[in-house]
């Protein structure tokens, strides 16, 4: 009874906590929503998102997308999506876009390093981690 009453608290301590520490949704505008990709996808336009993505990106958000980059090694607080998930893929590309371009939080804004084009590439390249059904 008295191990019980110890594991009691600490188990609605801890189910209280991965509620707290769940990610905010992101609070996109409509405008953005619904914005479709200006770039016309090439070969070229892959070759620029890759390198874009592989300069900016992939740092967090790992070589293949799977929220398993390098600079993450020795941190725990921080944990980017994975661009293989369903909520990745349930998003339209202005979301995506909207993401990359204004940040929120501990994901940078890259309105400063990225021209819009850049961030459109991006967009494609980062469509080459969704898994192939």
């Amino acid at each position: 009874m008295k191990t019980l009453l110890m594991v009691l608290p600490i188990s609605a301590a801890i189910i209280l906590c991965s509620f707290m520490i769940q990610p905010k949704p992101w609070d996109v505008p409509a405008e953005f929503k619904n914005m479709k990709n200006p770039v016309v996808k090439t070969d070229k336009v892959m070759a620029e998102g890759k390198l874009k993505y592989n300069q900016v990106c992939s740092g967090c958000h790992g070589l293949t997308g799977k929220g398993d980059g390098e600079k993450l090694k020795n941190l725990t607080n921080i944990k980017p999506l994975s661009l293989t998930t369903d909520d990745f893929v349930k998003e339209r590309d202005g979301e995506h876009f909207f993401k990359i371009k204004y940040g929120r939080d501990k994901n940078h804004s890259f309105s400063g390093k990225l021209d819009d084009e850049s961030i459109w590439c991006v967009v494609h390249y980062m469509k080459t981690f969704i898994p192939k059904q």
